[in-house]
């Protein structure tokens, strides 16, 4: 008897809910497995997803008015499951639209704008990337200069050997999918980061030099996107974590 007085609103809220959630999650990983183009899941689904997540929502508000007509209507867990759903939903895309809208559109991130690190073992792996390794112009140096004033090149008070030692292990902290190379005589550690959801991946190049001083040494770390004209702060973010990292050491 029950089950017969559960409101139709309440089920349907669930239900929307719950496909909100489904087509939310599988924007980002059905590119990832190349089911579809990350055209499809940014023009279709993750808006898809927005608008099933507000139906479910207002199904919920419209089981609410209803309830107050007919007090034994049953599906209160129902609309409950489908409210946080929904506004899980909707608050996920209103994050990210919010956080975009906070940094610049680039997507290269260096210590140092006028010497930018040098990729080379990475440059096979991207060969197919939309992005090039190619640092950019003086407006977009301009605008990291801007947005991230505290990237910074990092001065040790220790030697070369020392300080290469110590980039090595931080970058080995690091949760970053794989260190594709370490090369001591060169002073480069490159490294490559894949994100979860979308899956997209991120190339970091770490240069260990001599500074000006005697027995100082400088580390400089740059972080570039393969795909997107933007990166939400992510590589800033990343190059921060790994001088921190380093500084602990």
């Amino acid at each position: 008897m029950d089950q017969q007085k559960t409101s139709k609103w309440a089920v349907s809220s669930a239900v929307f809910g719950i496909i909100a959630v489904v087509v939310i999650v599988l924007a980002g990983y059905g590119y990832q497995w190349n089911w579809w183009g990350l055209g499809t899941a940014f023009t279709w689904l993750l808006p898809g997803s927005g608008v099933l997540a507000l139906i479910g929502f207002s199904l919920a508000v419209v089981f609410g008015f209803a309830r107050r007509n007919e007090p034994q209507m049953g599906g209160i867990g129902l609309v409950a499951l489908g409210l946080v759903l929904s506004i899980g939903v909707m608050g996920t895309i209103g994050y990210w639209f919010t956080e975009a809208q906070k940094y610049p559109p680039i997507h290269d991130i260096s210590t140092d704008i006028e010497n930018p690190p040098s990729f080379r073992a990475i440059v096979p792996l991207r060969a197919d990337a939309p992005n090039d390794t190619t640092y950019g112009d003086q407006d977009k140096a301009e605008m990291q200069r801007e947005a991230y004033p505290n990237v910074e090149t990092l001065y040790l008070e220790v030697g070369y050997d020392q300080a290469f030692d110590r980039a090595l292990a931080a970058a080995k902290q690091m949760p970053w999918e794989e260190i594709v190379t370490q090369d001591r005589e060169a002073g480069l550690i490159e490294a490559y980061d894949k994100l979860p959801w979308f899956g997209f991946i991120d190339d970091v190049v770490i240069r260990v030099d001599t500074a000006e001083t005697a027995n100082q040494s400088k580390i400089d770390v740059r972080s570039v996107s393969r795909i997107g004209r933007g990166d939400i702060g992510v590589n800033a973010h990343r190059i921060r974590d790994y001088l921190d990292a380093v500084r602990d050491q």
